[in-house]
């Protein structure tokens, strides 16, 4: 008995160590175009310049429902990051006024931008480079996207031009 004691004693000390593995860059939800829907598998988050504003700079979070992230950290250009998303969504998150969204369902045959502000998150951490928590952004109202996901990630690259 005090064999099978001490070996259920070793995880539960590595825990203690070690502390729980944090899960991050995980996502769910839904995202909707009119009659087009994904569900959130996924999320990568990378920091660069403000396309609006030069002296800002922008965390922008994909939530996808296939995994891109390879695409993402091999990319130069924030261009080429957003490219790598064909199904789900990309938002910004900063101090500005308008934060910009894209949608891309159906393979980037369904796609539709807009605008929001911090409001539309609901967040649980806020670190230089760790966002979790919740985001909603409605534009049903004018035949836009809906995106409702709950997401943990950390920035998985800076761009060149990104201070």
């Amino acid at each position: 008995m005090t064999a099978f004691r001490n070996i259920l004693a070793i995880p539960a000390l590595a825990l203690i160590f070690c502390g729980p593995a944090r899960a991050g860059d995980e996502a769910s939800g839904n995202v909707t175009m009119n009659t087009a829907k994904t569900t959130i598998r996924h999320s990568w988050m990378v920091r660069a310049r403000d396309e609006m504003d030069a002296q800002r700079t922008i965390l922008r979070i994909y939530l996808s429902s296939v995994d891109i992230g390879q695409s993402i950290k091999a990319c130069k250009t924030l261009s080429c990051a957003d490219a790598a998303l064909q199904d789900g969504a990309m938002v910004d998150y900063g101090d500005a006024s308008h934060l910009g969204y894209a949608v891309r369902l159906n393979g980037g045959k369904v796609q539709y931008s807009g605008g929001t502000d911090a409001d539309a998150f609901t967040l649980t951490t806020q670190a230089p480079d760790r966002l979790a928590g919740k985001l909603l952004i409605d534009d049903r109202g004018r035949g836009g996207a809906h995106v409702e996901a709950t997401f943990d990630v950390d920035v998985s690259n800076h761009f060149d031009d990104a201070p």
